[in-house]
């Protein structure tokens, strides 16, 4: 497909899904050693207790979001929030933590002027990491280093780009999800890459050309201008999984590199948050979504050891799902086939689909000029 052609389909797409793509769909799952699931559908934090019972466990607010979740061995839940106010045009930040009785304390209060470096992403001793990038500029992006006394550096990373190294001799791109390892290790989606970077600040990358699709593979046009890759989990054994929205899959990459497709999800849902339990159970939290605006979900996905998955739960569904909703869903998903047939189309199938074209035109036309002299006579 010619360069242009591609272009003009991606404008499209990106215009009719424009409401949503600006959100950016949260990531944000995590679960308990209870086996209670917490997971973010953007603006509310949902809980899915060991006996089935999905509620609330943190009211959403309108305008502010939450996109990641993290949880550490005592079982709080970590998030951040993130909003616009209007009458100041600003941007309003916090960092919060909530027990799992629901107490919430805030390590960062609501704020218009953050200190640098200060997130959730928290190591075993106390030093935070925030990535400091501008996926517009591409000009450098960072991974700061803040210490529990406020001192903040460059831990790893330098010019906008690509390369393995230590500390500011490596380079990144567009660094989206982030999770630490049980080596205690920072795991990065980057672009179409995942990374690793130890306590010592090296960077390794772990594997490459993510978004390479098959056959099988649905393509979703969500992947955004920087990647299809959105959240990752590291599992005990050093398993990394990471989901792959823009095809709709989550892949597995073992601790060698070798990556192969552990789950495919078909239209409106794809996955966008993972998390690993130390059992070795994976929860996937997958974000349904289709043209023009119709949302799905969320739903909440479980995968076993031995490969069984199931659908735990869909929010929205308890009291059923309204005729409209439904039809809306499957036209978008038609339509949403149809923009991926258009983007991804080779030179024969342009072919046969302008032939098929004209010929629907050419029938059309002879139709009315046989009315016509019908009328006529």
């Amino acid at each position: 497909m010619l360069p242009a052609k591609r272009a003009f389909l991606l404008g499209a797409i990106v215009f009719l899904f424009a409401g949503t793509a600006a959100a950016h769909p949260a990531t944000g799952i995590v679960v308990d050693r209870k086996g209670q699931v917490y997971f973010s559908d953007l603006e509310t934090v949902w809980k899915f207790d060991a006996l089935g019972k999905l509620s609330i466990f943190r009211s959403g607010v309108s305008g502010r979001h939450v996109h990641e979740l993290t949880i550490d061995d005592l079982g709080n839940i970590y998030g951040e929030d993130v909003s616009y106010e209007s009458a100041t045009e600003k941007w309003i930040s916090d960092v919060w933590r909530m027990t799992p009785e629901g107490a919430l304390t805030y390590l960062l209060a609501p704020t218009t002027d953050p200190p640098r470096g200060l997130t959730m992403w928290r190591d075993r001793e106390g030093n935070t990491y925030f990535i400091d990038q501008n996926n517009h500029l591409k000009q450098r992006t960072l991974l700061l280093r803040r210490t529990p006394d406020g001192i903040v550096s460059t831990f790893a990373g330098s010019a906008y780009g690509h390369r393995d190294g230590k500390g500011t001799d490596a380079q990144f791109s567009s660094v989206g999800g982030m999770a630490f390892g049980p080596d205690g290790s920072l795991y990065l989606t980057d672009g179409t890459y995942v990374r690793r970077v130890a306590m010592d600040g090296s960077v390794t990358t772990l594997a490459k050309d993510l978004n390479s699709r098959t056959s099988e593979d649905k393509p979703t046009l969500f992947g955004g201008l920087y990647g299809s890759l959105a959240g990752l989990t590291v599992s005990s054994n050093g398993t990394v999984y990471v989901a792959d929205a823009g095809n709709r899959r989550l892949l597995r990459i073992s601790h060698d590199g070798k990556v192969n497709v552990l789950l495919r999800t078909d239209p409106p849902y794809f996955p966008n948050g993972v998390f690993a339990t130390p059992a070795g159970e994976v929860y996937v939290l997958e974000v349904g979504f289709t043209l023009p605006n119709v949302s799905s979900g969320p739903r909440v996905r479980k995968i076993t050891p031995d490969g069984k998955n199931v659908i735990l739960l869909v929010v929205g569904e308890e009291g059923g799902r309204r005729a409209r909703t439904v039809v809306a869903e499957h036209l978008g998903v038609t339509l949403e086939s149809a923009l991926a047939f258009l983007v991804d189309a080779g030179p024969i199938s342009y072919g046969i689909m302008a032939l098929s074209g004209g010929v629907l035109i050419s029938g059309v036309l002879l139709w009315r000029r046989s009315r016509r002299q019908r009328r006529k006579a």
